[in-house]
């Protein structure tokens, strides 16, 4: 499985609805800084329910939906697309509204309302998980690079797929 798209709208910087393609192979995005990069990357991790408020940089979750504009809801969806001719592109989304109560959290798979606890067994079969390394943030290279050998060696061979080995 790989990114193959990625739809925004209003989470955090992203106030208009954006559709970003990713091509098959290696994609960088690069811009300056307070360009909203990182909220790419946040977004997917929102999206595909790997990460909680607080390390995408928010205190909850309401706080994702863009301040740019009067909506009340954000929503995210990512387009996982298939690396093998017998499986199926896989879509995951996450809207969230606010609401009196505080907010509302619905997860979507291939469109139809699902759990995240459904959404993370799914990806679990294609190893994307919320403690691998399927997406590398700014502030784990630096602690890749502090890190012991042995420590660096563990995020390696589990990067590589073959940590379950060892």
């Amino acid at each position: 499985m790989y990114i193959k798209e990625l739809e925004v709208d209003n989470f955090k910087s992203f106030a208009n609805n954006v559709t970003i393609p990713f091509r098959k192979g290696f994609t960088t995005i690069g811009g300056p800084n307070g360009s909203g990069k990182s909220n790419i990357i946040d977004s997917i991790l929102f999206a595909l329910g790997l990460a909680n408020a607080r390390s995408l940089r928010m205190e909850q979750l309401s706080d994702f939906i863009s301040t740019h504009t009067n909506k009340n809801e954000a929503f995210v969806k990512v387009v996982l697309g298939a690396e093998k001719d017998d499986e199926e592109n896989i879509s995951v989304a996450r809207k969230i509204k606010k609401s009196s109560q505080g907010y509302n959290s619905v997860y979507y798979m291939n469109d139809k309302v699902t759990t995240q606890t459904e959404i993370l067994a799914k990806l679990e079969k294609y190893r994307i998980t919320p403690n691998s390394y399927n997406v590398v943030m700014q502030s784990d290279v630096m602690s890749i690079t502090n890190c012991s050998n042995t420590k660096r060696r563990e995020i390696i061979d589990e990067l590589a797929g073959i940590g379950d080995f060892n």
